[in-house]
């Protein structure tokens, strides 16, 4: 392996940690990236990660960023952990890749943001929405003005009740639906249309996830005044059936003077039915190709392209490219930060029963 790959590291084992190590070790082949360690928070995950991955194994996340020599640290942990995790590896001079949200409060995001800059590293956020290829194609369209000028939007997300009450049991409770998928949603309005929300009234329904001991909404429903006075309406649920035939449901409208785009992103053309399973359709993006690396099947799909930007920034970043001369060609900090404090102010009308100034939450 080449002098110029990098050495990354990834905090977390779990179900979306896996997608950053296998991401990370399949560039291994082409000699950019060497998948160094994993960090995980039990000793079980932290065994069974090494010996998939070939890779050394931590149950103490800043032991792995002190120890190893890593140019890079991925975030795959629970939301309300990104923050000290994130601040820890900045402060030790590694860019940091983090799911959504970056963090679950705005003063949280800016702190990131402001020492990333401080010291010139990348601060990348897992906003994946944008790198699928029909997302790409609507935000295409509207910034060339198709549509004309934007009125409203519409856009829903629903999971099954299997990503609470089975996926994340473990802190769902710290969570909500729009912590965990409506920032997707808002995210891929903002970037579409280039405009920020001024104001936010929601509301929310609790009952059938309570009803099993974990506290927290079952459903939120969000309306954003945007710049220019475009009004967009965010529907959010986790608690769909798991017999659905898919894990996620989700789809956009947006109208114009000019035009409309629409996508259902549920029914992507692709079906199957067994006696065995049910019907499946597989609707997120991912396609597995026949050729084994590793002992598995590669990944391919814009969940894990958004995983193997990040790493492609760092390696053009270590190999002489200006951190500046790709600024707005990824999801940044500040994408990040603008994201949760909407978030922030759709939870504060919430609890509050009233209309909230996006610009107050600080």
């Amino acid at each position: 392996m080449g002098g110029n790959y990098i050495r990354v590291g990834v905090i977390g084992g779990g179900i979306w940690g896996t997608y950053h190590l296998r991401s990370a070790k399949e560039l291994e082949r082409e000699g950019k990236v060497q998948l160094v360690a994993v960090a995980t928070k039990t000793e079980e995950t932290a065994h069974k990660q090494s010996k998939a991955f070939g890779v050394k194994s931590y149950t103490d996340y800043q032991e792995m960023v002190d120890k190893e020599d890593l140019d890079a640290v991925t975030v795959a942990t629970p939301d309300h952990l990104h923050k000290e995790m994130t601040l820890y590896a900045l402060e030790r001079g590694k860019h940091v890749f983090v799911e959504k949200p970056l963090d679950l409060s705005t003063s949280g995001c800016r702190a990131m943001v402001d020492l990333a800059k401080k010291r010139g590293l990348l601060l990348q956020v897992d906003l994946h929405k944008r790198y699928d290829p029909y997302n790409i194609d609507i935000m295409r369209q509207v910034q060339a003005g198709k549509i004309g000028k934007p009125f409203y939007a519409y856009a829903y997300m629903e999971n099954k009740i299997i990503v609470p009450s089975e996926w994340l049991k473990g802190w769902a409770a710290q969570s909500s639906p729009f912590w965990f998928i409506g920032v997707h949603k808002y995210d891929f309005v903002r970037w579409i249309t280039g405009l920020e929300a001024e104001s936010v009234i929601a509301h929310a329904r609790k009952g059938k996830l309570s009803s099993l001991g974990i506290d927290t909404y079952d459903a939120v429903s969000a309306h954003i005044l945007m710049e220019s006075g475009m009004t967009c309406t965010i529907d959010v649920s986790w608690v769909l059936p798991n017999q659905f035939e898919a894990v996620v449901n989700q789809g956009l409208r947006i109208v114009g003077s000019e035009g409309f785009v629409e996508l259902d992103s549920q029914d992507r053309g692709l079906r199957y039915c067994f006696s065995s399973d049910g019907a499946i359709t597989p609707n997120f993006g991912a396609i597995f190709n026949d050729e084994t690396v590793w002992g598995w099947e590669t990944v391919r799909g814009y969940f894990v392209d958004a995983i193997k930007d990040f790493l492609s920034n760092v390696t053009y970043i270590k190999t002489g490219g200006n951190l500046h001369e790709i600024e707005g060609k990824y999801p940044s900090g500040e994408d990040g930060l603008r994201i949760t404090q909407v978030a922030e102010a759709v939870h504060l009308s919430i609890s509050e029963g009233r209309s909230v100034n996006v610009s107050d939450v600080i």
